[in-house]
C-alpha cells in the first residue's frame, strides 16, 4: 500500500495549509459533478477499467460524493447491464450498508471513509463488476410527451371495452380504500404487457405512470415508499408501480429472496439521489429483467442471463486501487495550488485577480499626488 493510502484519520494528501475540498460546483480535484458521474456511466458502457475505477475513487474522495456515487452505479447498472447480471444489486446494496457504517463511526469524516481500505475495495469491486459484465443496453424509452400522443387513443379503447381484465399481482397490490380506479387500470394493463412479451406496450405504461405521478390531478395512492422518505414521495404512483413488479418477482421466483431483496432495496436506498431520469431508467430495467426471466420460463428456446464476471477477474482489476487513490491525493493537491491563478475560474479567483489588477500607489506617489492638487 502507498503511503498516500494508510489508515483511517491521516489525510491522503500531503500536508497544506489549506485542505482540499469538494464544494457544490465541483468535486476535490475541480470537476463538475455531472460530468463526473456522466463519465463514470459511460466508462461502465464502454467498458473502461482504468477511466471507471478513477471516477468512482474522485466521487469517494469528495464530499457530497458517496451518495453520488450510490445512484450513479445503480444507475449505469440499469443503463448498460441490466438483466445481463440481476444479482450485481444485491452486491451493491450489501456494501452500500458497510460503507454507511463506515461513514457513521466516523461522524461524517470523509478524508477517514476514503482512506479506509475497506471502502475502497468495495466500491472498486462493485465498479469492476459493472465493467467486466456482459452488457445489455437499456432500450430507448418513449417520453411523456409520447404518452400524451397516445393517451387518448388509449382511452378510448379502454372506454369500449377494449382493456384486459383483473391481474393476479394487480389484485393483489391494489386497495380499494385508499387506490383510485385509475390505478386499477393501469397496474393492470402493465401486468399484461410484462406477462405477453409486450416490451413497447409495457414501457409506455411504465413512463405514463411516471408522467401522472407529476401531473395536479394525478390519481390517489396509499402511502407505500420507505419511511425515509418525505409523505409525498411515500404516496407517489411509482411506488404502487414498484409493489406490482415486486409482486410478479416473487411469484415467479425471479433470484433469490435474498437478491430481490438487494435488488428493491437499492431503489428504495438511492432514490432520492437517482432523480426523475434515474427512476424511470431503473424501474424500466427492473421490468425487463423480471420479463425476460418469465419469458426464459415458459420458453426452453431462450438461453440463460450471461453468469456474473469471475472473481479472480475483479481482484486482478483492482489489486492497484491504491495508487489511483495517490494520483487523486496529488491532483487535488495541484488544484488547490493552481486555483488562484485560473481567471475566472471561480468568485474567489477572480475577485483576486480584480483585486491584483488594481493600480497600487507608493507613499511617494501618493505626497506627489497631493502636491500637485496645490498647485505646488
Amino acid at each position: 500500500m502507498s503511503a498516500a493510502a494508510t489508515y483511517v484519520g491521516k489525510s491522503i494528501a500531503p500536508p497544506l495549509t489549506d485542505e482540499p475540498k469538494a464544494t457544490n460546483q465541483h468535486t476535490l480535484c475541480g470537476y463538475g459533478w455531472s460530468d463526473v458521474t456522466s463519465a463514470l456511466v459511460r466508462s461502465i458502457g464502454t467498458a473502461d477499467m482504468n477511466r471507471a475505477l478513477r471516477w468512482s475513487a474522485e466521487l469517494v474522495c469528495s464530499e457530497m460524493g458517496l451518495g453520488k456515487l450510490e445512484a450513479t452505479l445503480y444507475h449505469a447498472w440499469s443503463v448498460h447491464v441490466g438483466g445481463a447480471h440481476p444479482t450485481w444489486p444485491r452486491l451493491w446494496y450489501n456494501s452500500l450498508h458497510q460503507i454507511r457504517s463506515f461513514w457513521t463511526k466516523s461522524s461524517g469524516d470523509v478524508r477517514a471513509v476514503r482512506n479506509t481500505p475497506v471502502v475502497r475495495q468495495l466500491v472498486a469491486e462493485a465498479t469492476a463488476a459493472l465493467v467486466l459484465a456482459a452488457k445489455k443496453p437499456l432500450p430507448t424509452l418513449p417520453t411523456s410527451a409520447d404518452c400524451f400522443r397516445e393517451a387518448e387513443a388509449m382511452r378510448a379503447r379502454l372506454r369500449a371495452g377494449g382493456g384486459v381484465g383483473d391481474q393476479i399481482a394487480t389484485r393483489r397490490v391494489w386497495s380499494s380504500g385508499s387506490d383510485g380506479p385509475d390505478l386499477r387500470t393501469i397496474g393492470n394493463e402493465l401486468e399484461a404487457a410484462l406477462r405477453s412479451n409486450q416490451v413497447s406496450r409495457m414501457l409506455f405504461w411504465i413512463i405514463w405512470m411516471f408522467t401522472l405521478d407529476k401531473q395536479d390531478d394525478s390519481p390517489a395512492a396509499r402511502e407505500r415508499g420507505p419511511s425515509h422518505l418525505p409523505v409525498k414521495q411515500r404516496k407517489s404512483l411509482a411506488w404502487f408501480l414498484i409493489a406490482i413488479l415486486r409482486e410478479i418477482a416473487n411469484e415467479g421466483t425471479y433470484l433469490s429472496v435474498e437478491e430481490r431483496n438487494g435488488l428493491f432495496g437499492c431503489l428504495e436506498v438511492t432514490w432520492t439521489k437517482l432523480g426523475d431520469k434515474g427512476r424511470r431508467d431503473v424501474v424500466s430495467a427492473i421490468a425487463l429483467a423480471i420479463q425476460e426471466h418469465l419469458m426464459r420460463r415458459g420458453s426452453p428456446m431462450i438461453s440463460g442471463a450471461a453468469g456474473p464476471p469471475p472473481f479472480d477477474a475483479i481482484r486482478s482489476a483492482i489489486s492497484k486501487i491504491d495508487d489511483v487513490y495517490s494520483g487523486i491525493a496529488e491532483e487535488a493537491r495541484r488544484y488547490l495550488l493552481e486555483v488562484p491563478r485560473i481567471v475566472g475560474l471561480t468568485k474567489e479567483s477572480e475577485a483576486a485577480t480584480t483585486e491584483k489588477r488594481k493600480p497600487k500607489m507608493t507613499s511617494m506617489d501618493k505626497i506627489s499626488m497631493m502636491y500637485s492638487l496645490v498647485g505646488r
